[in-house]
């Protein structure tokens, strides 16, 4: 754990309203908050996932970003080792993701704004901000 304090929802938000696409976001926040040790090739994995995977609108980046985080922390390298951690926080953090703004697709929690646009960066910050509310609270029940 990193000796510098950070806020990484706040974090999180900043990289996204700065350029990088919410799953970027997410993960570069983490790779700084928990020292994931990630080098810039493993960072650069998150670009794929922006705007809900590659421009297709799908999956939001907000999830996936936050699943790559959960993956850093609990995924396996092995076949030997078991999958079934990673698959429950994964599970719980996508049920409660869709609870939360009703939704997991990006086509659908953007659908009335036009893409690009300032008012669409800030109408996202809300899934970017709730998604790490929602891993920080996965996460620390971990602890």
């Amino acid at each position: 754990m990193s000796n510098q304090k950070i806020d990484p929802a706040a974090t999180a938000v900043g990289f996204f309203r700065n350029g990088f696409y919410c799953s970027e976001a997410i993960l570069q926040t983490y790779n700084r908050h928990l020292d994931l040790g990630l080098n810039e090739t493993a960072i650069r994995m998150a670009s794929g996932f922006g705007a809900g995977l590659g421009a297709a609108k799908c999956t939001c980046g907000s999830l996936t970003g936050a699943v790559m985080v959960v993956g850093a922390l609990k995924g396996r390298v092995k076949t030997s080792e078991s999958e079934k951690e990673v698959f429950e926080l994964t599970k719980e953090l996508h049920d409660r993701f869709k609870v939360k703004f009703k939704s997991i697709c990006c086509r659908v929690l953007t659908r009335d704004l036009i893409w690009g646009t300032p008012q669409h960066h800030e109408f996202c910050d809300r899934f970017v901000y709730g998604a790490v509310e929602i891993l920080e609270e996965i996460l620390n029940k971990e602890q």
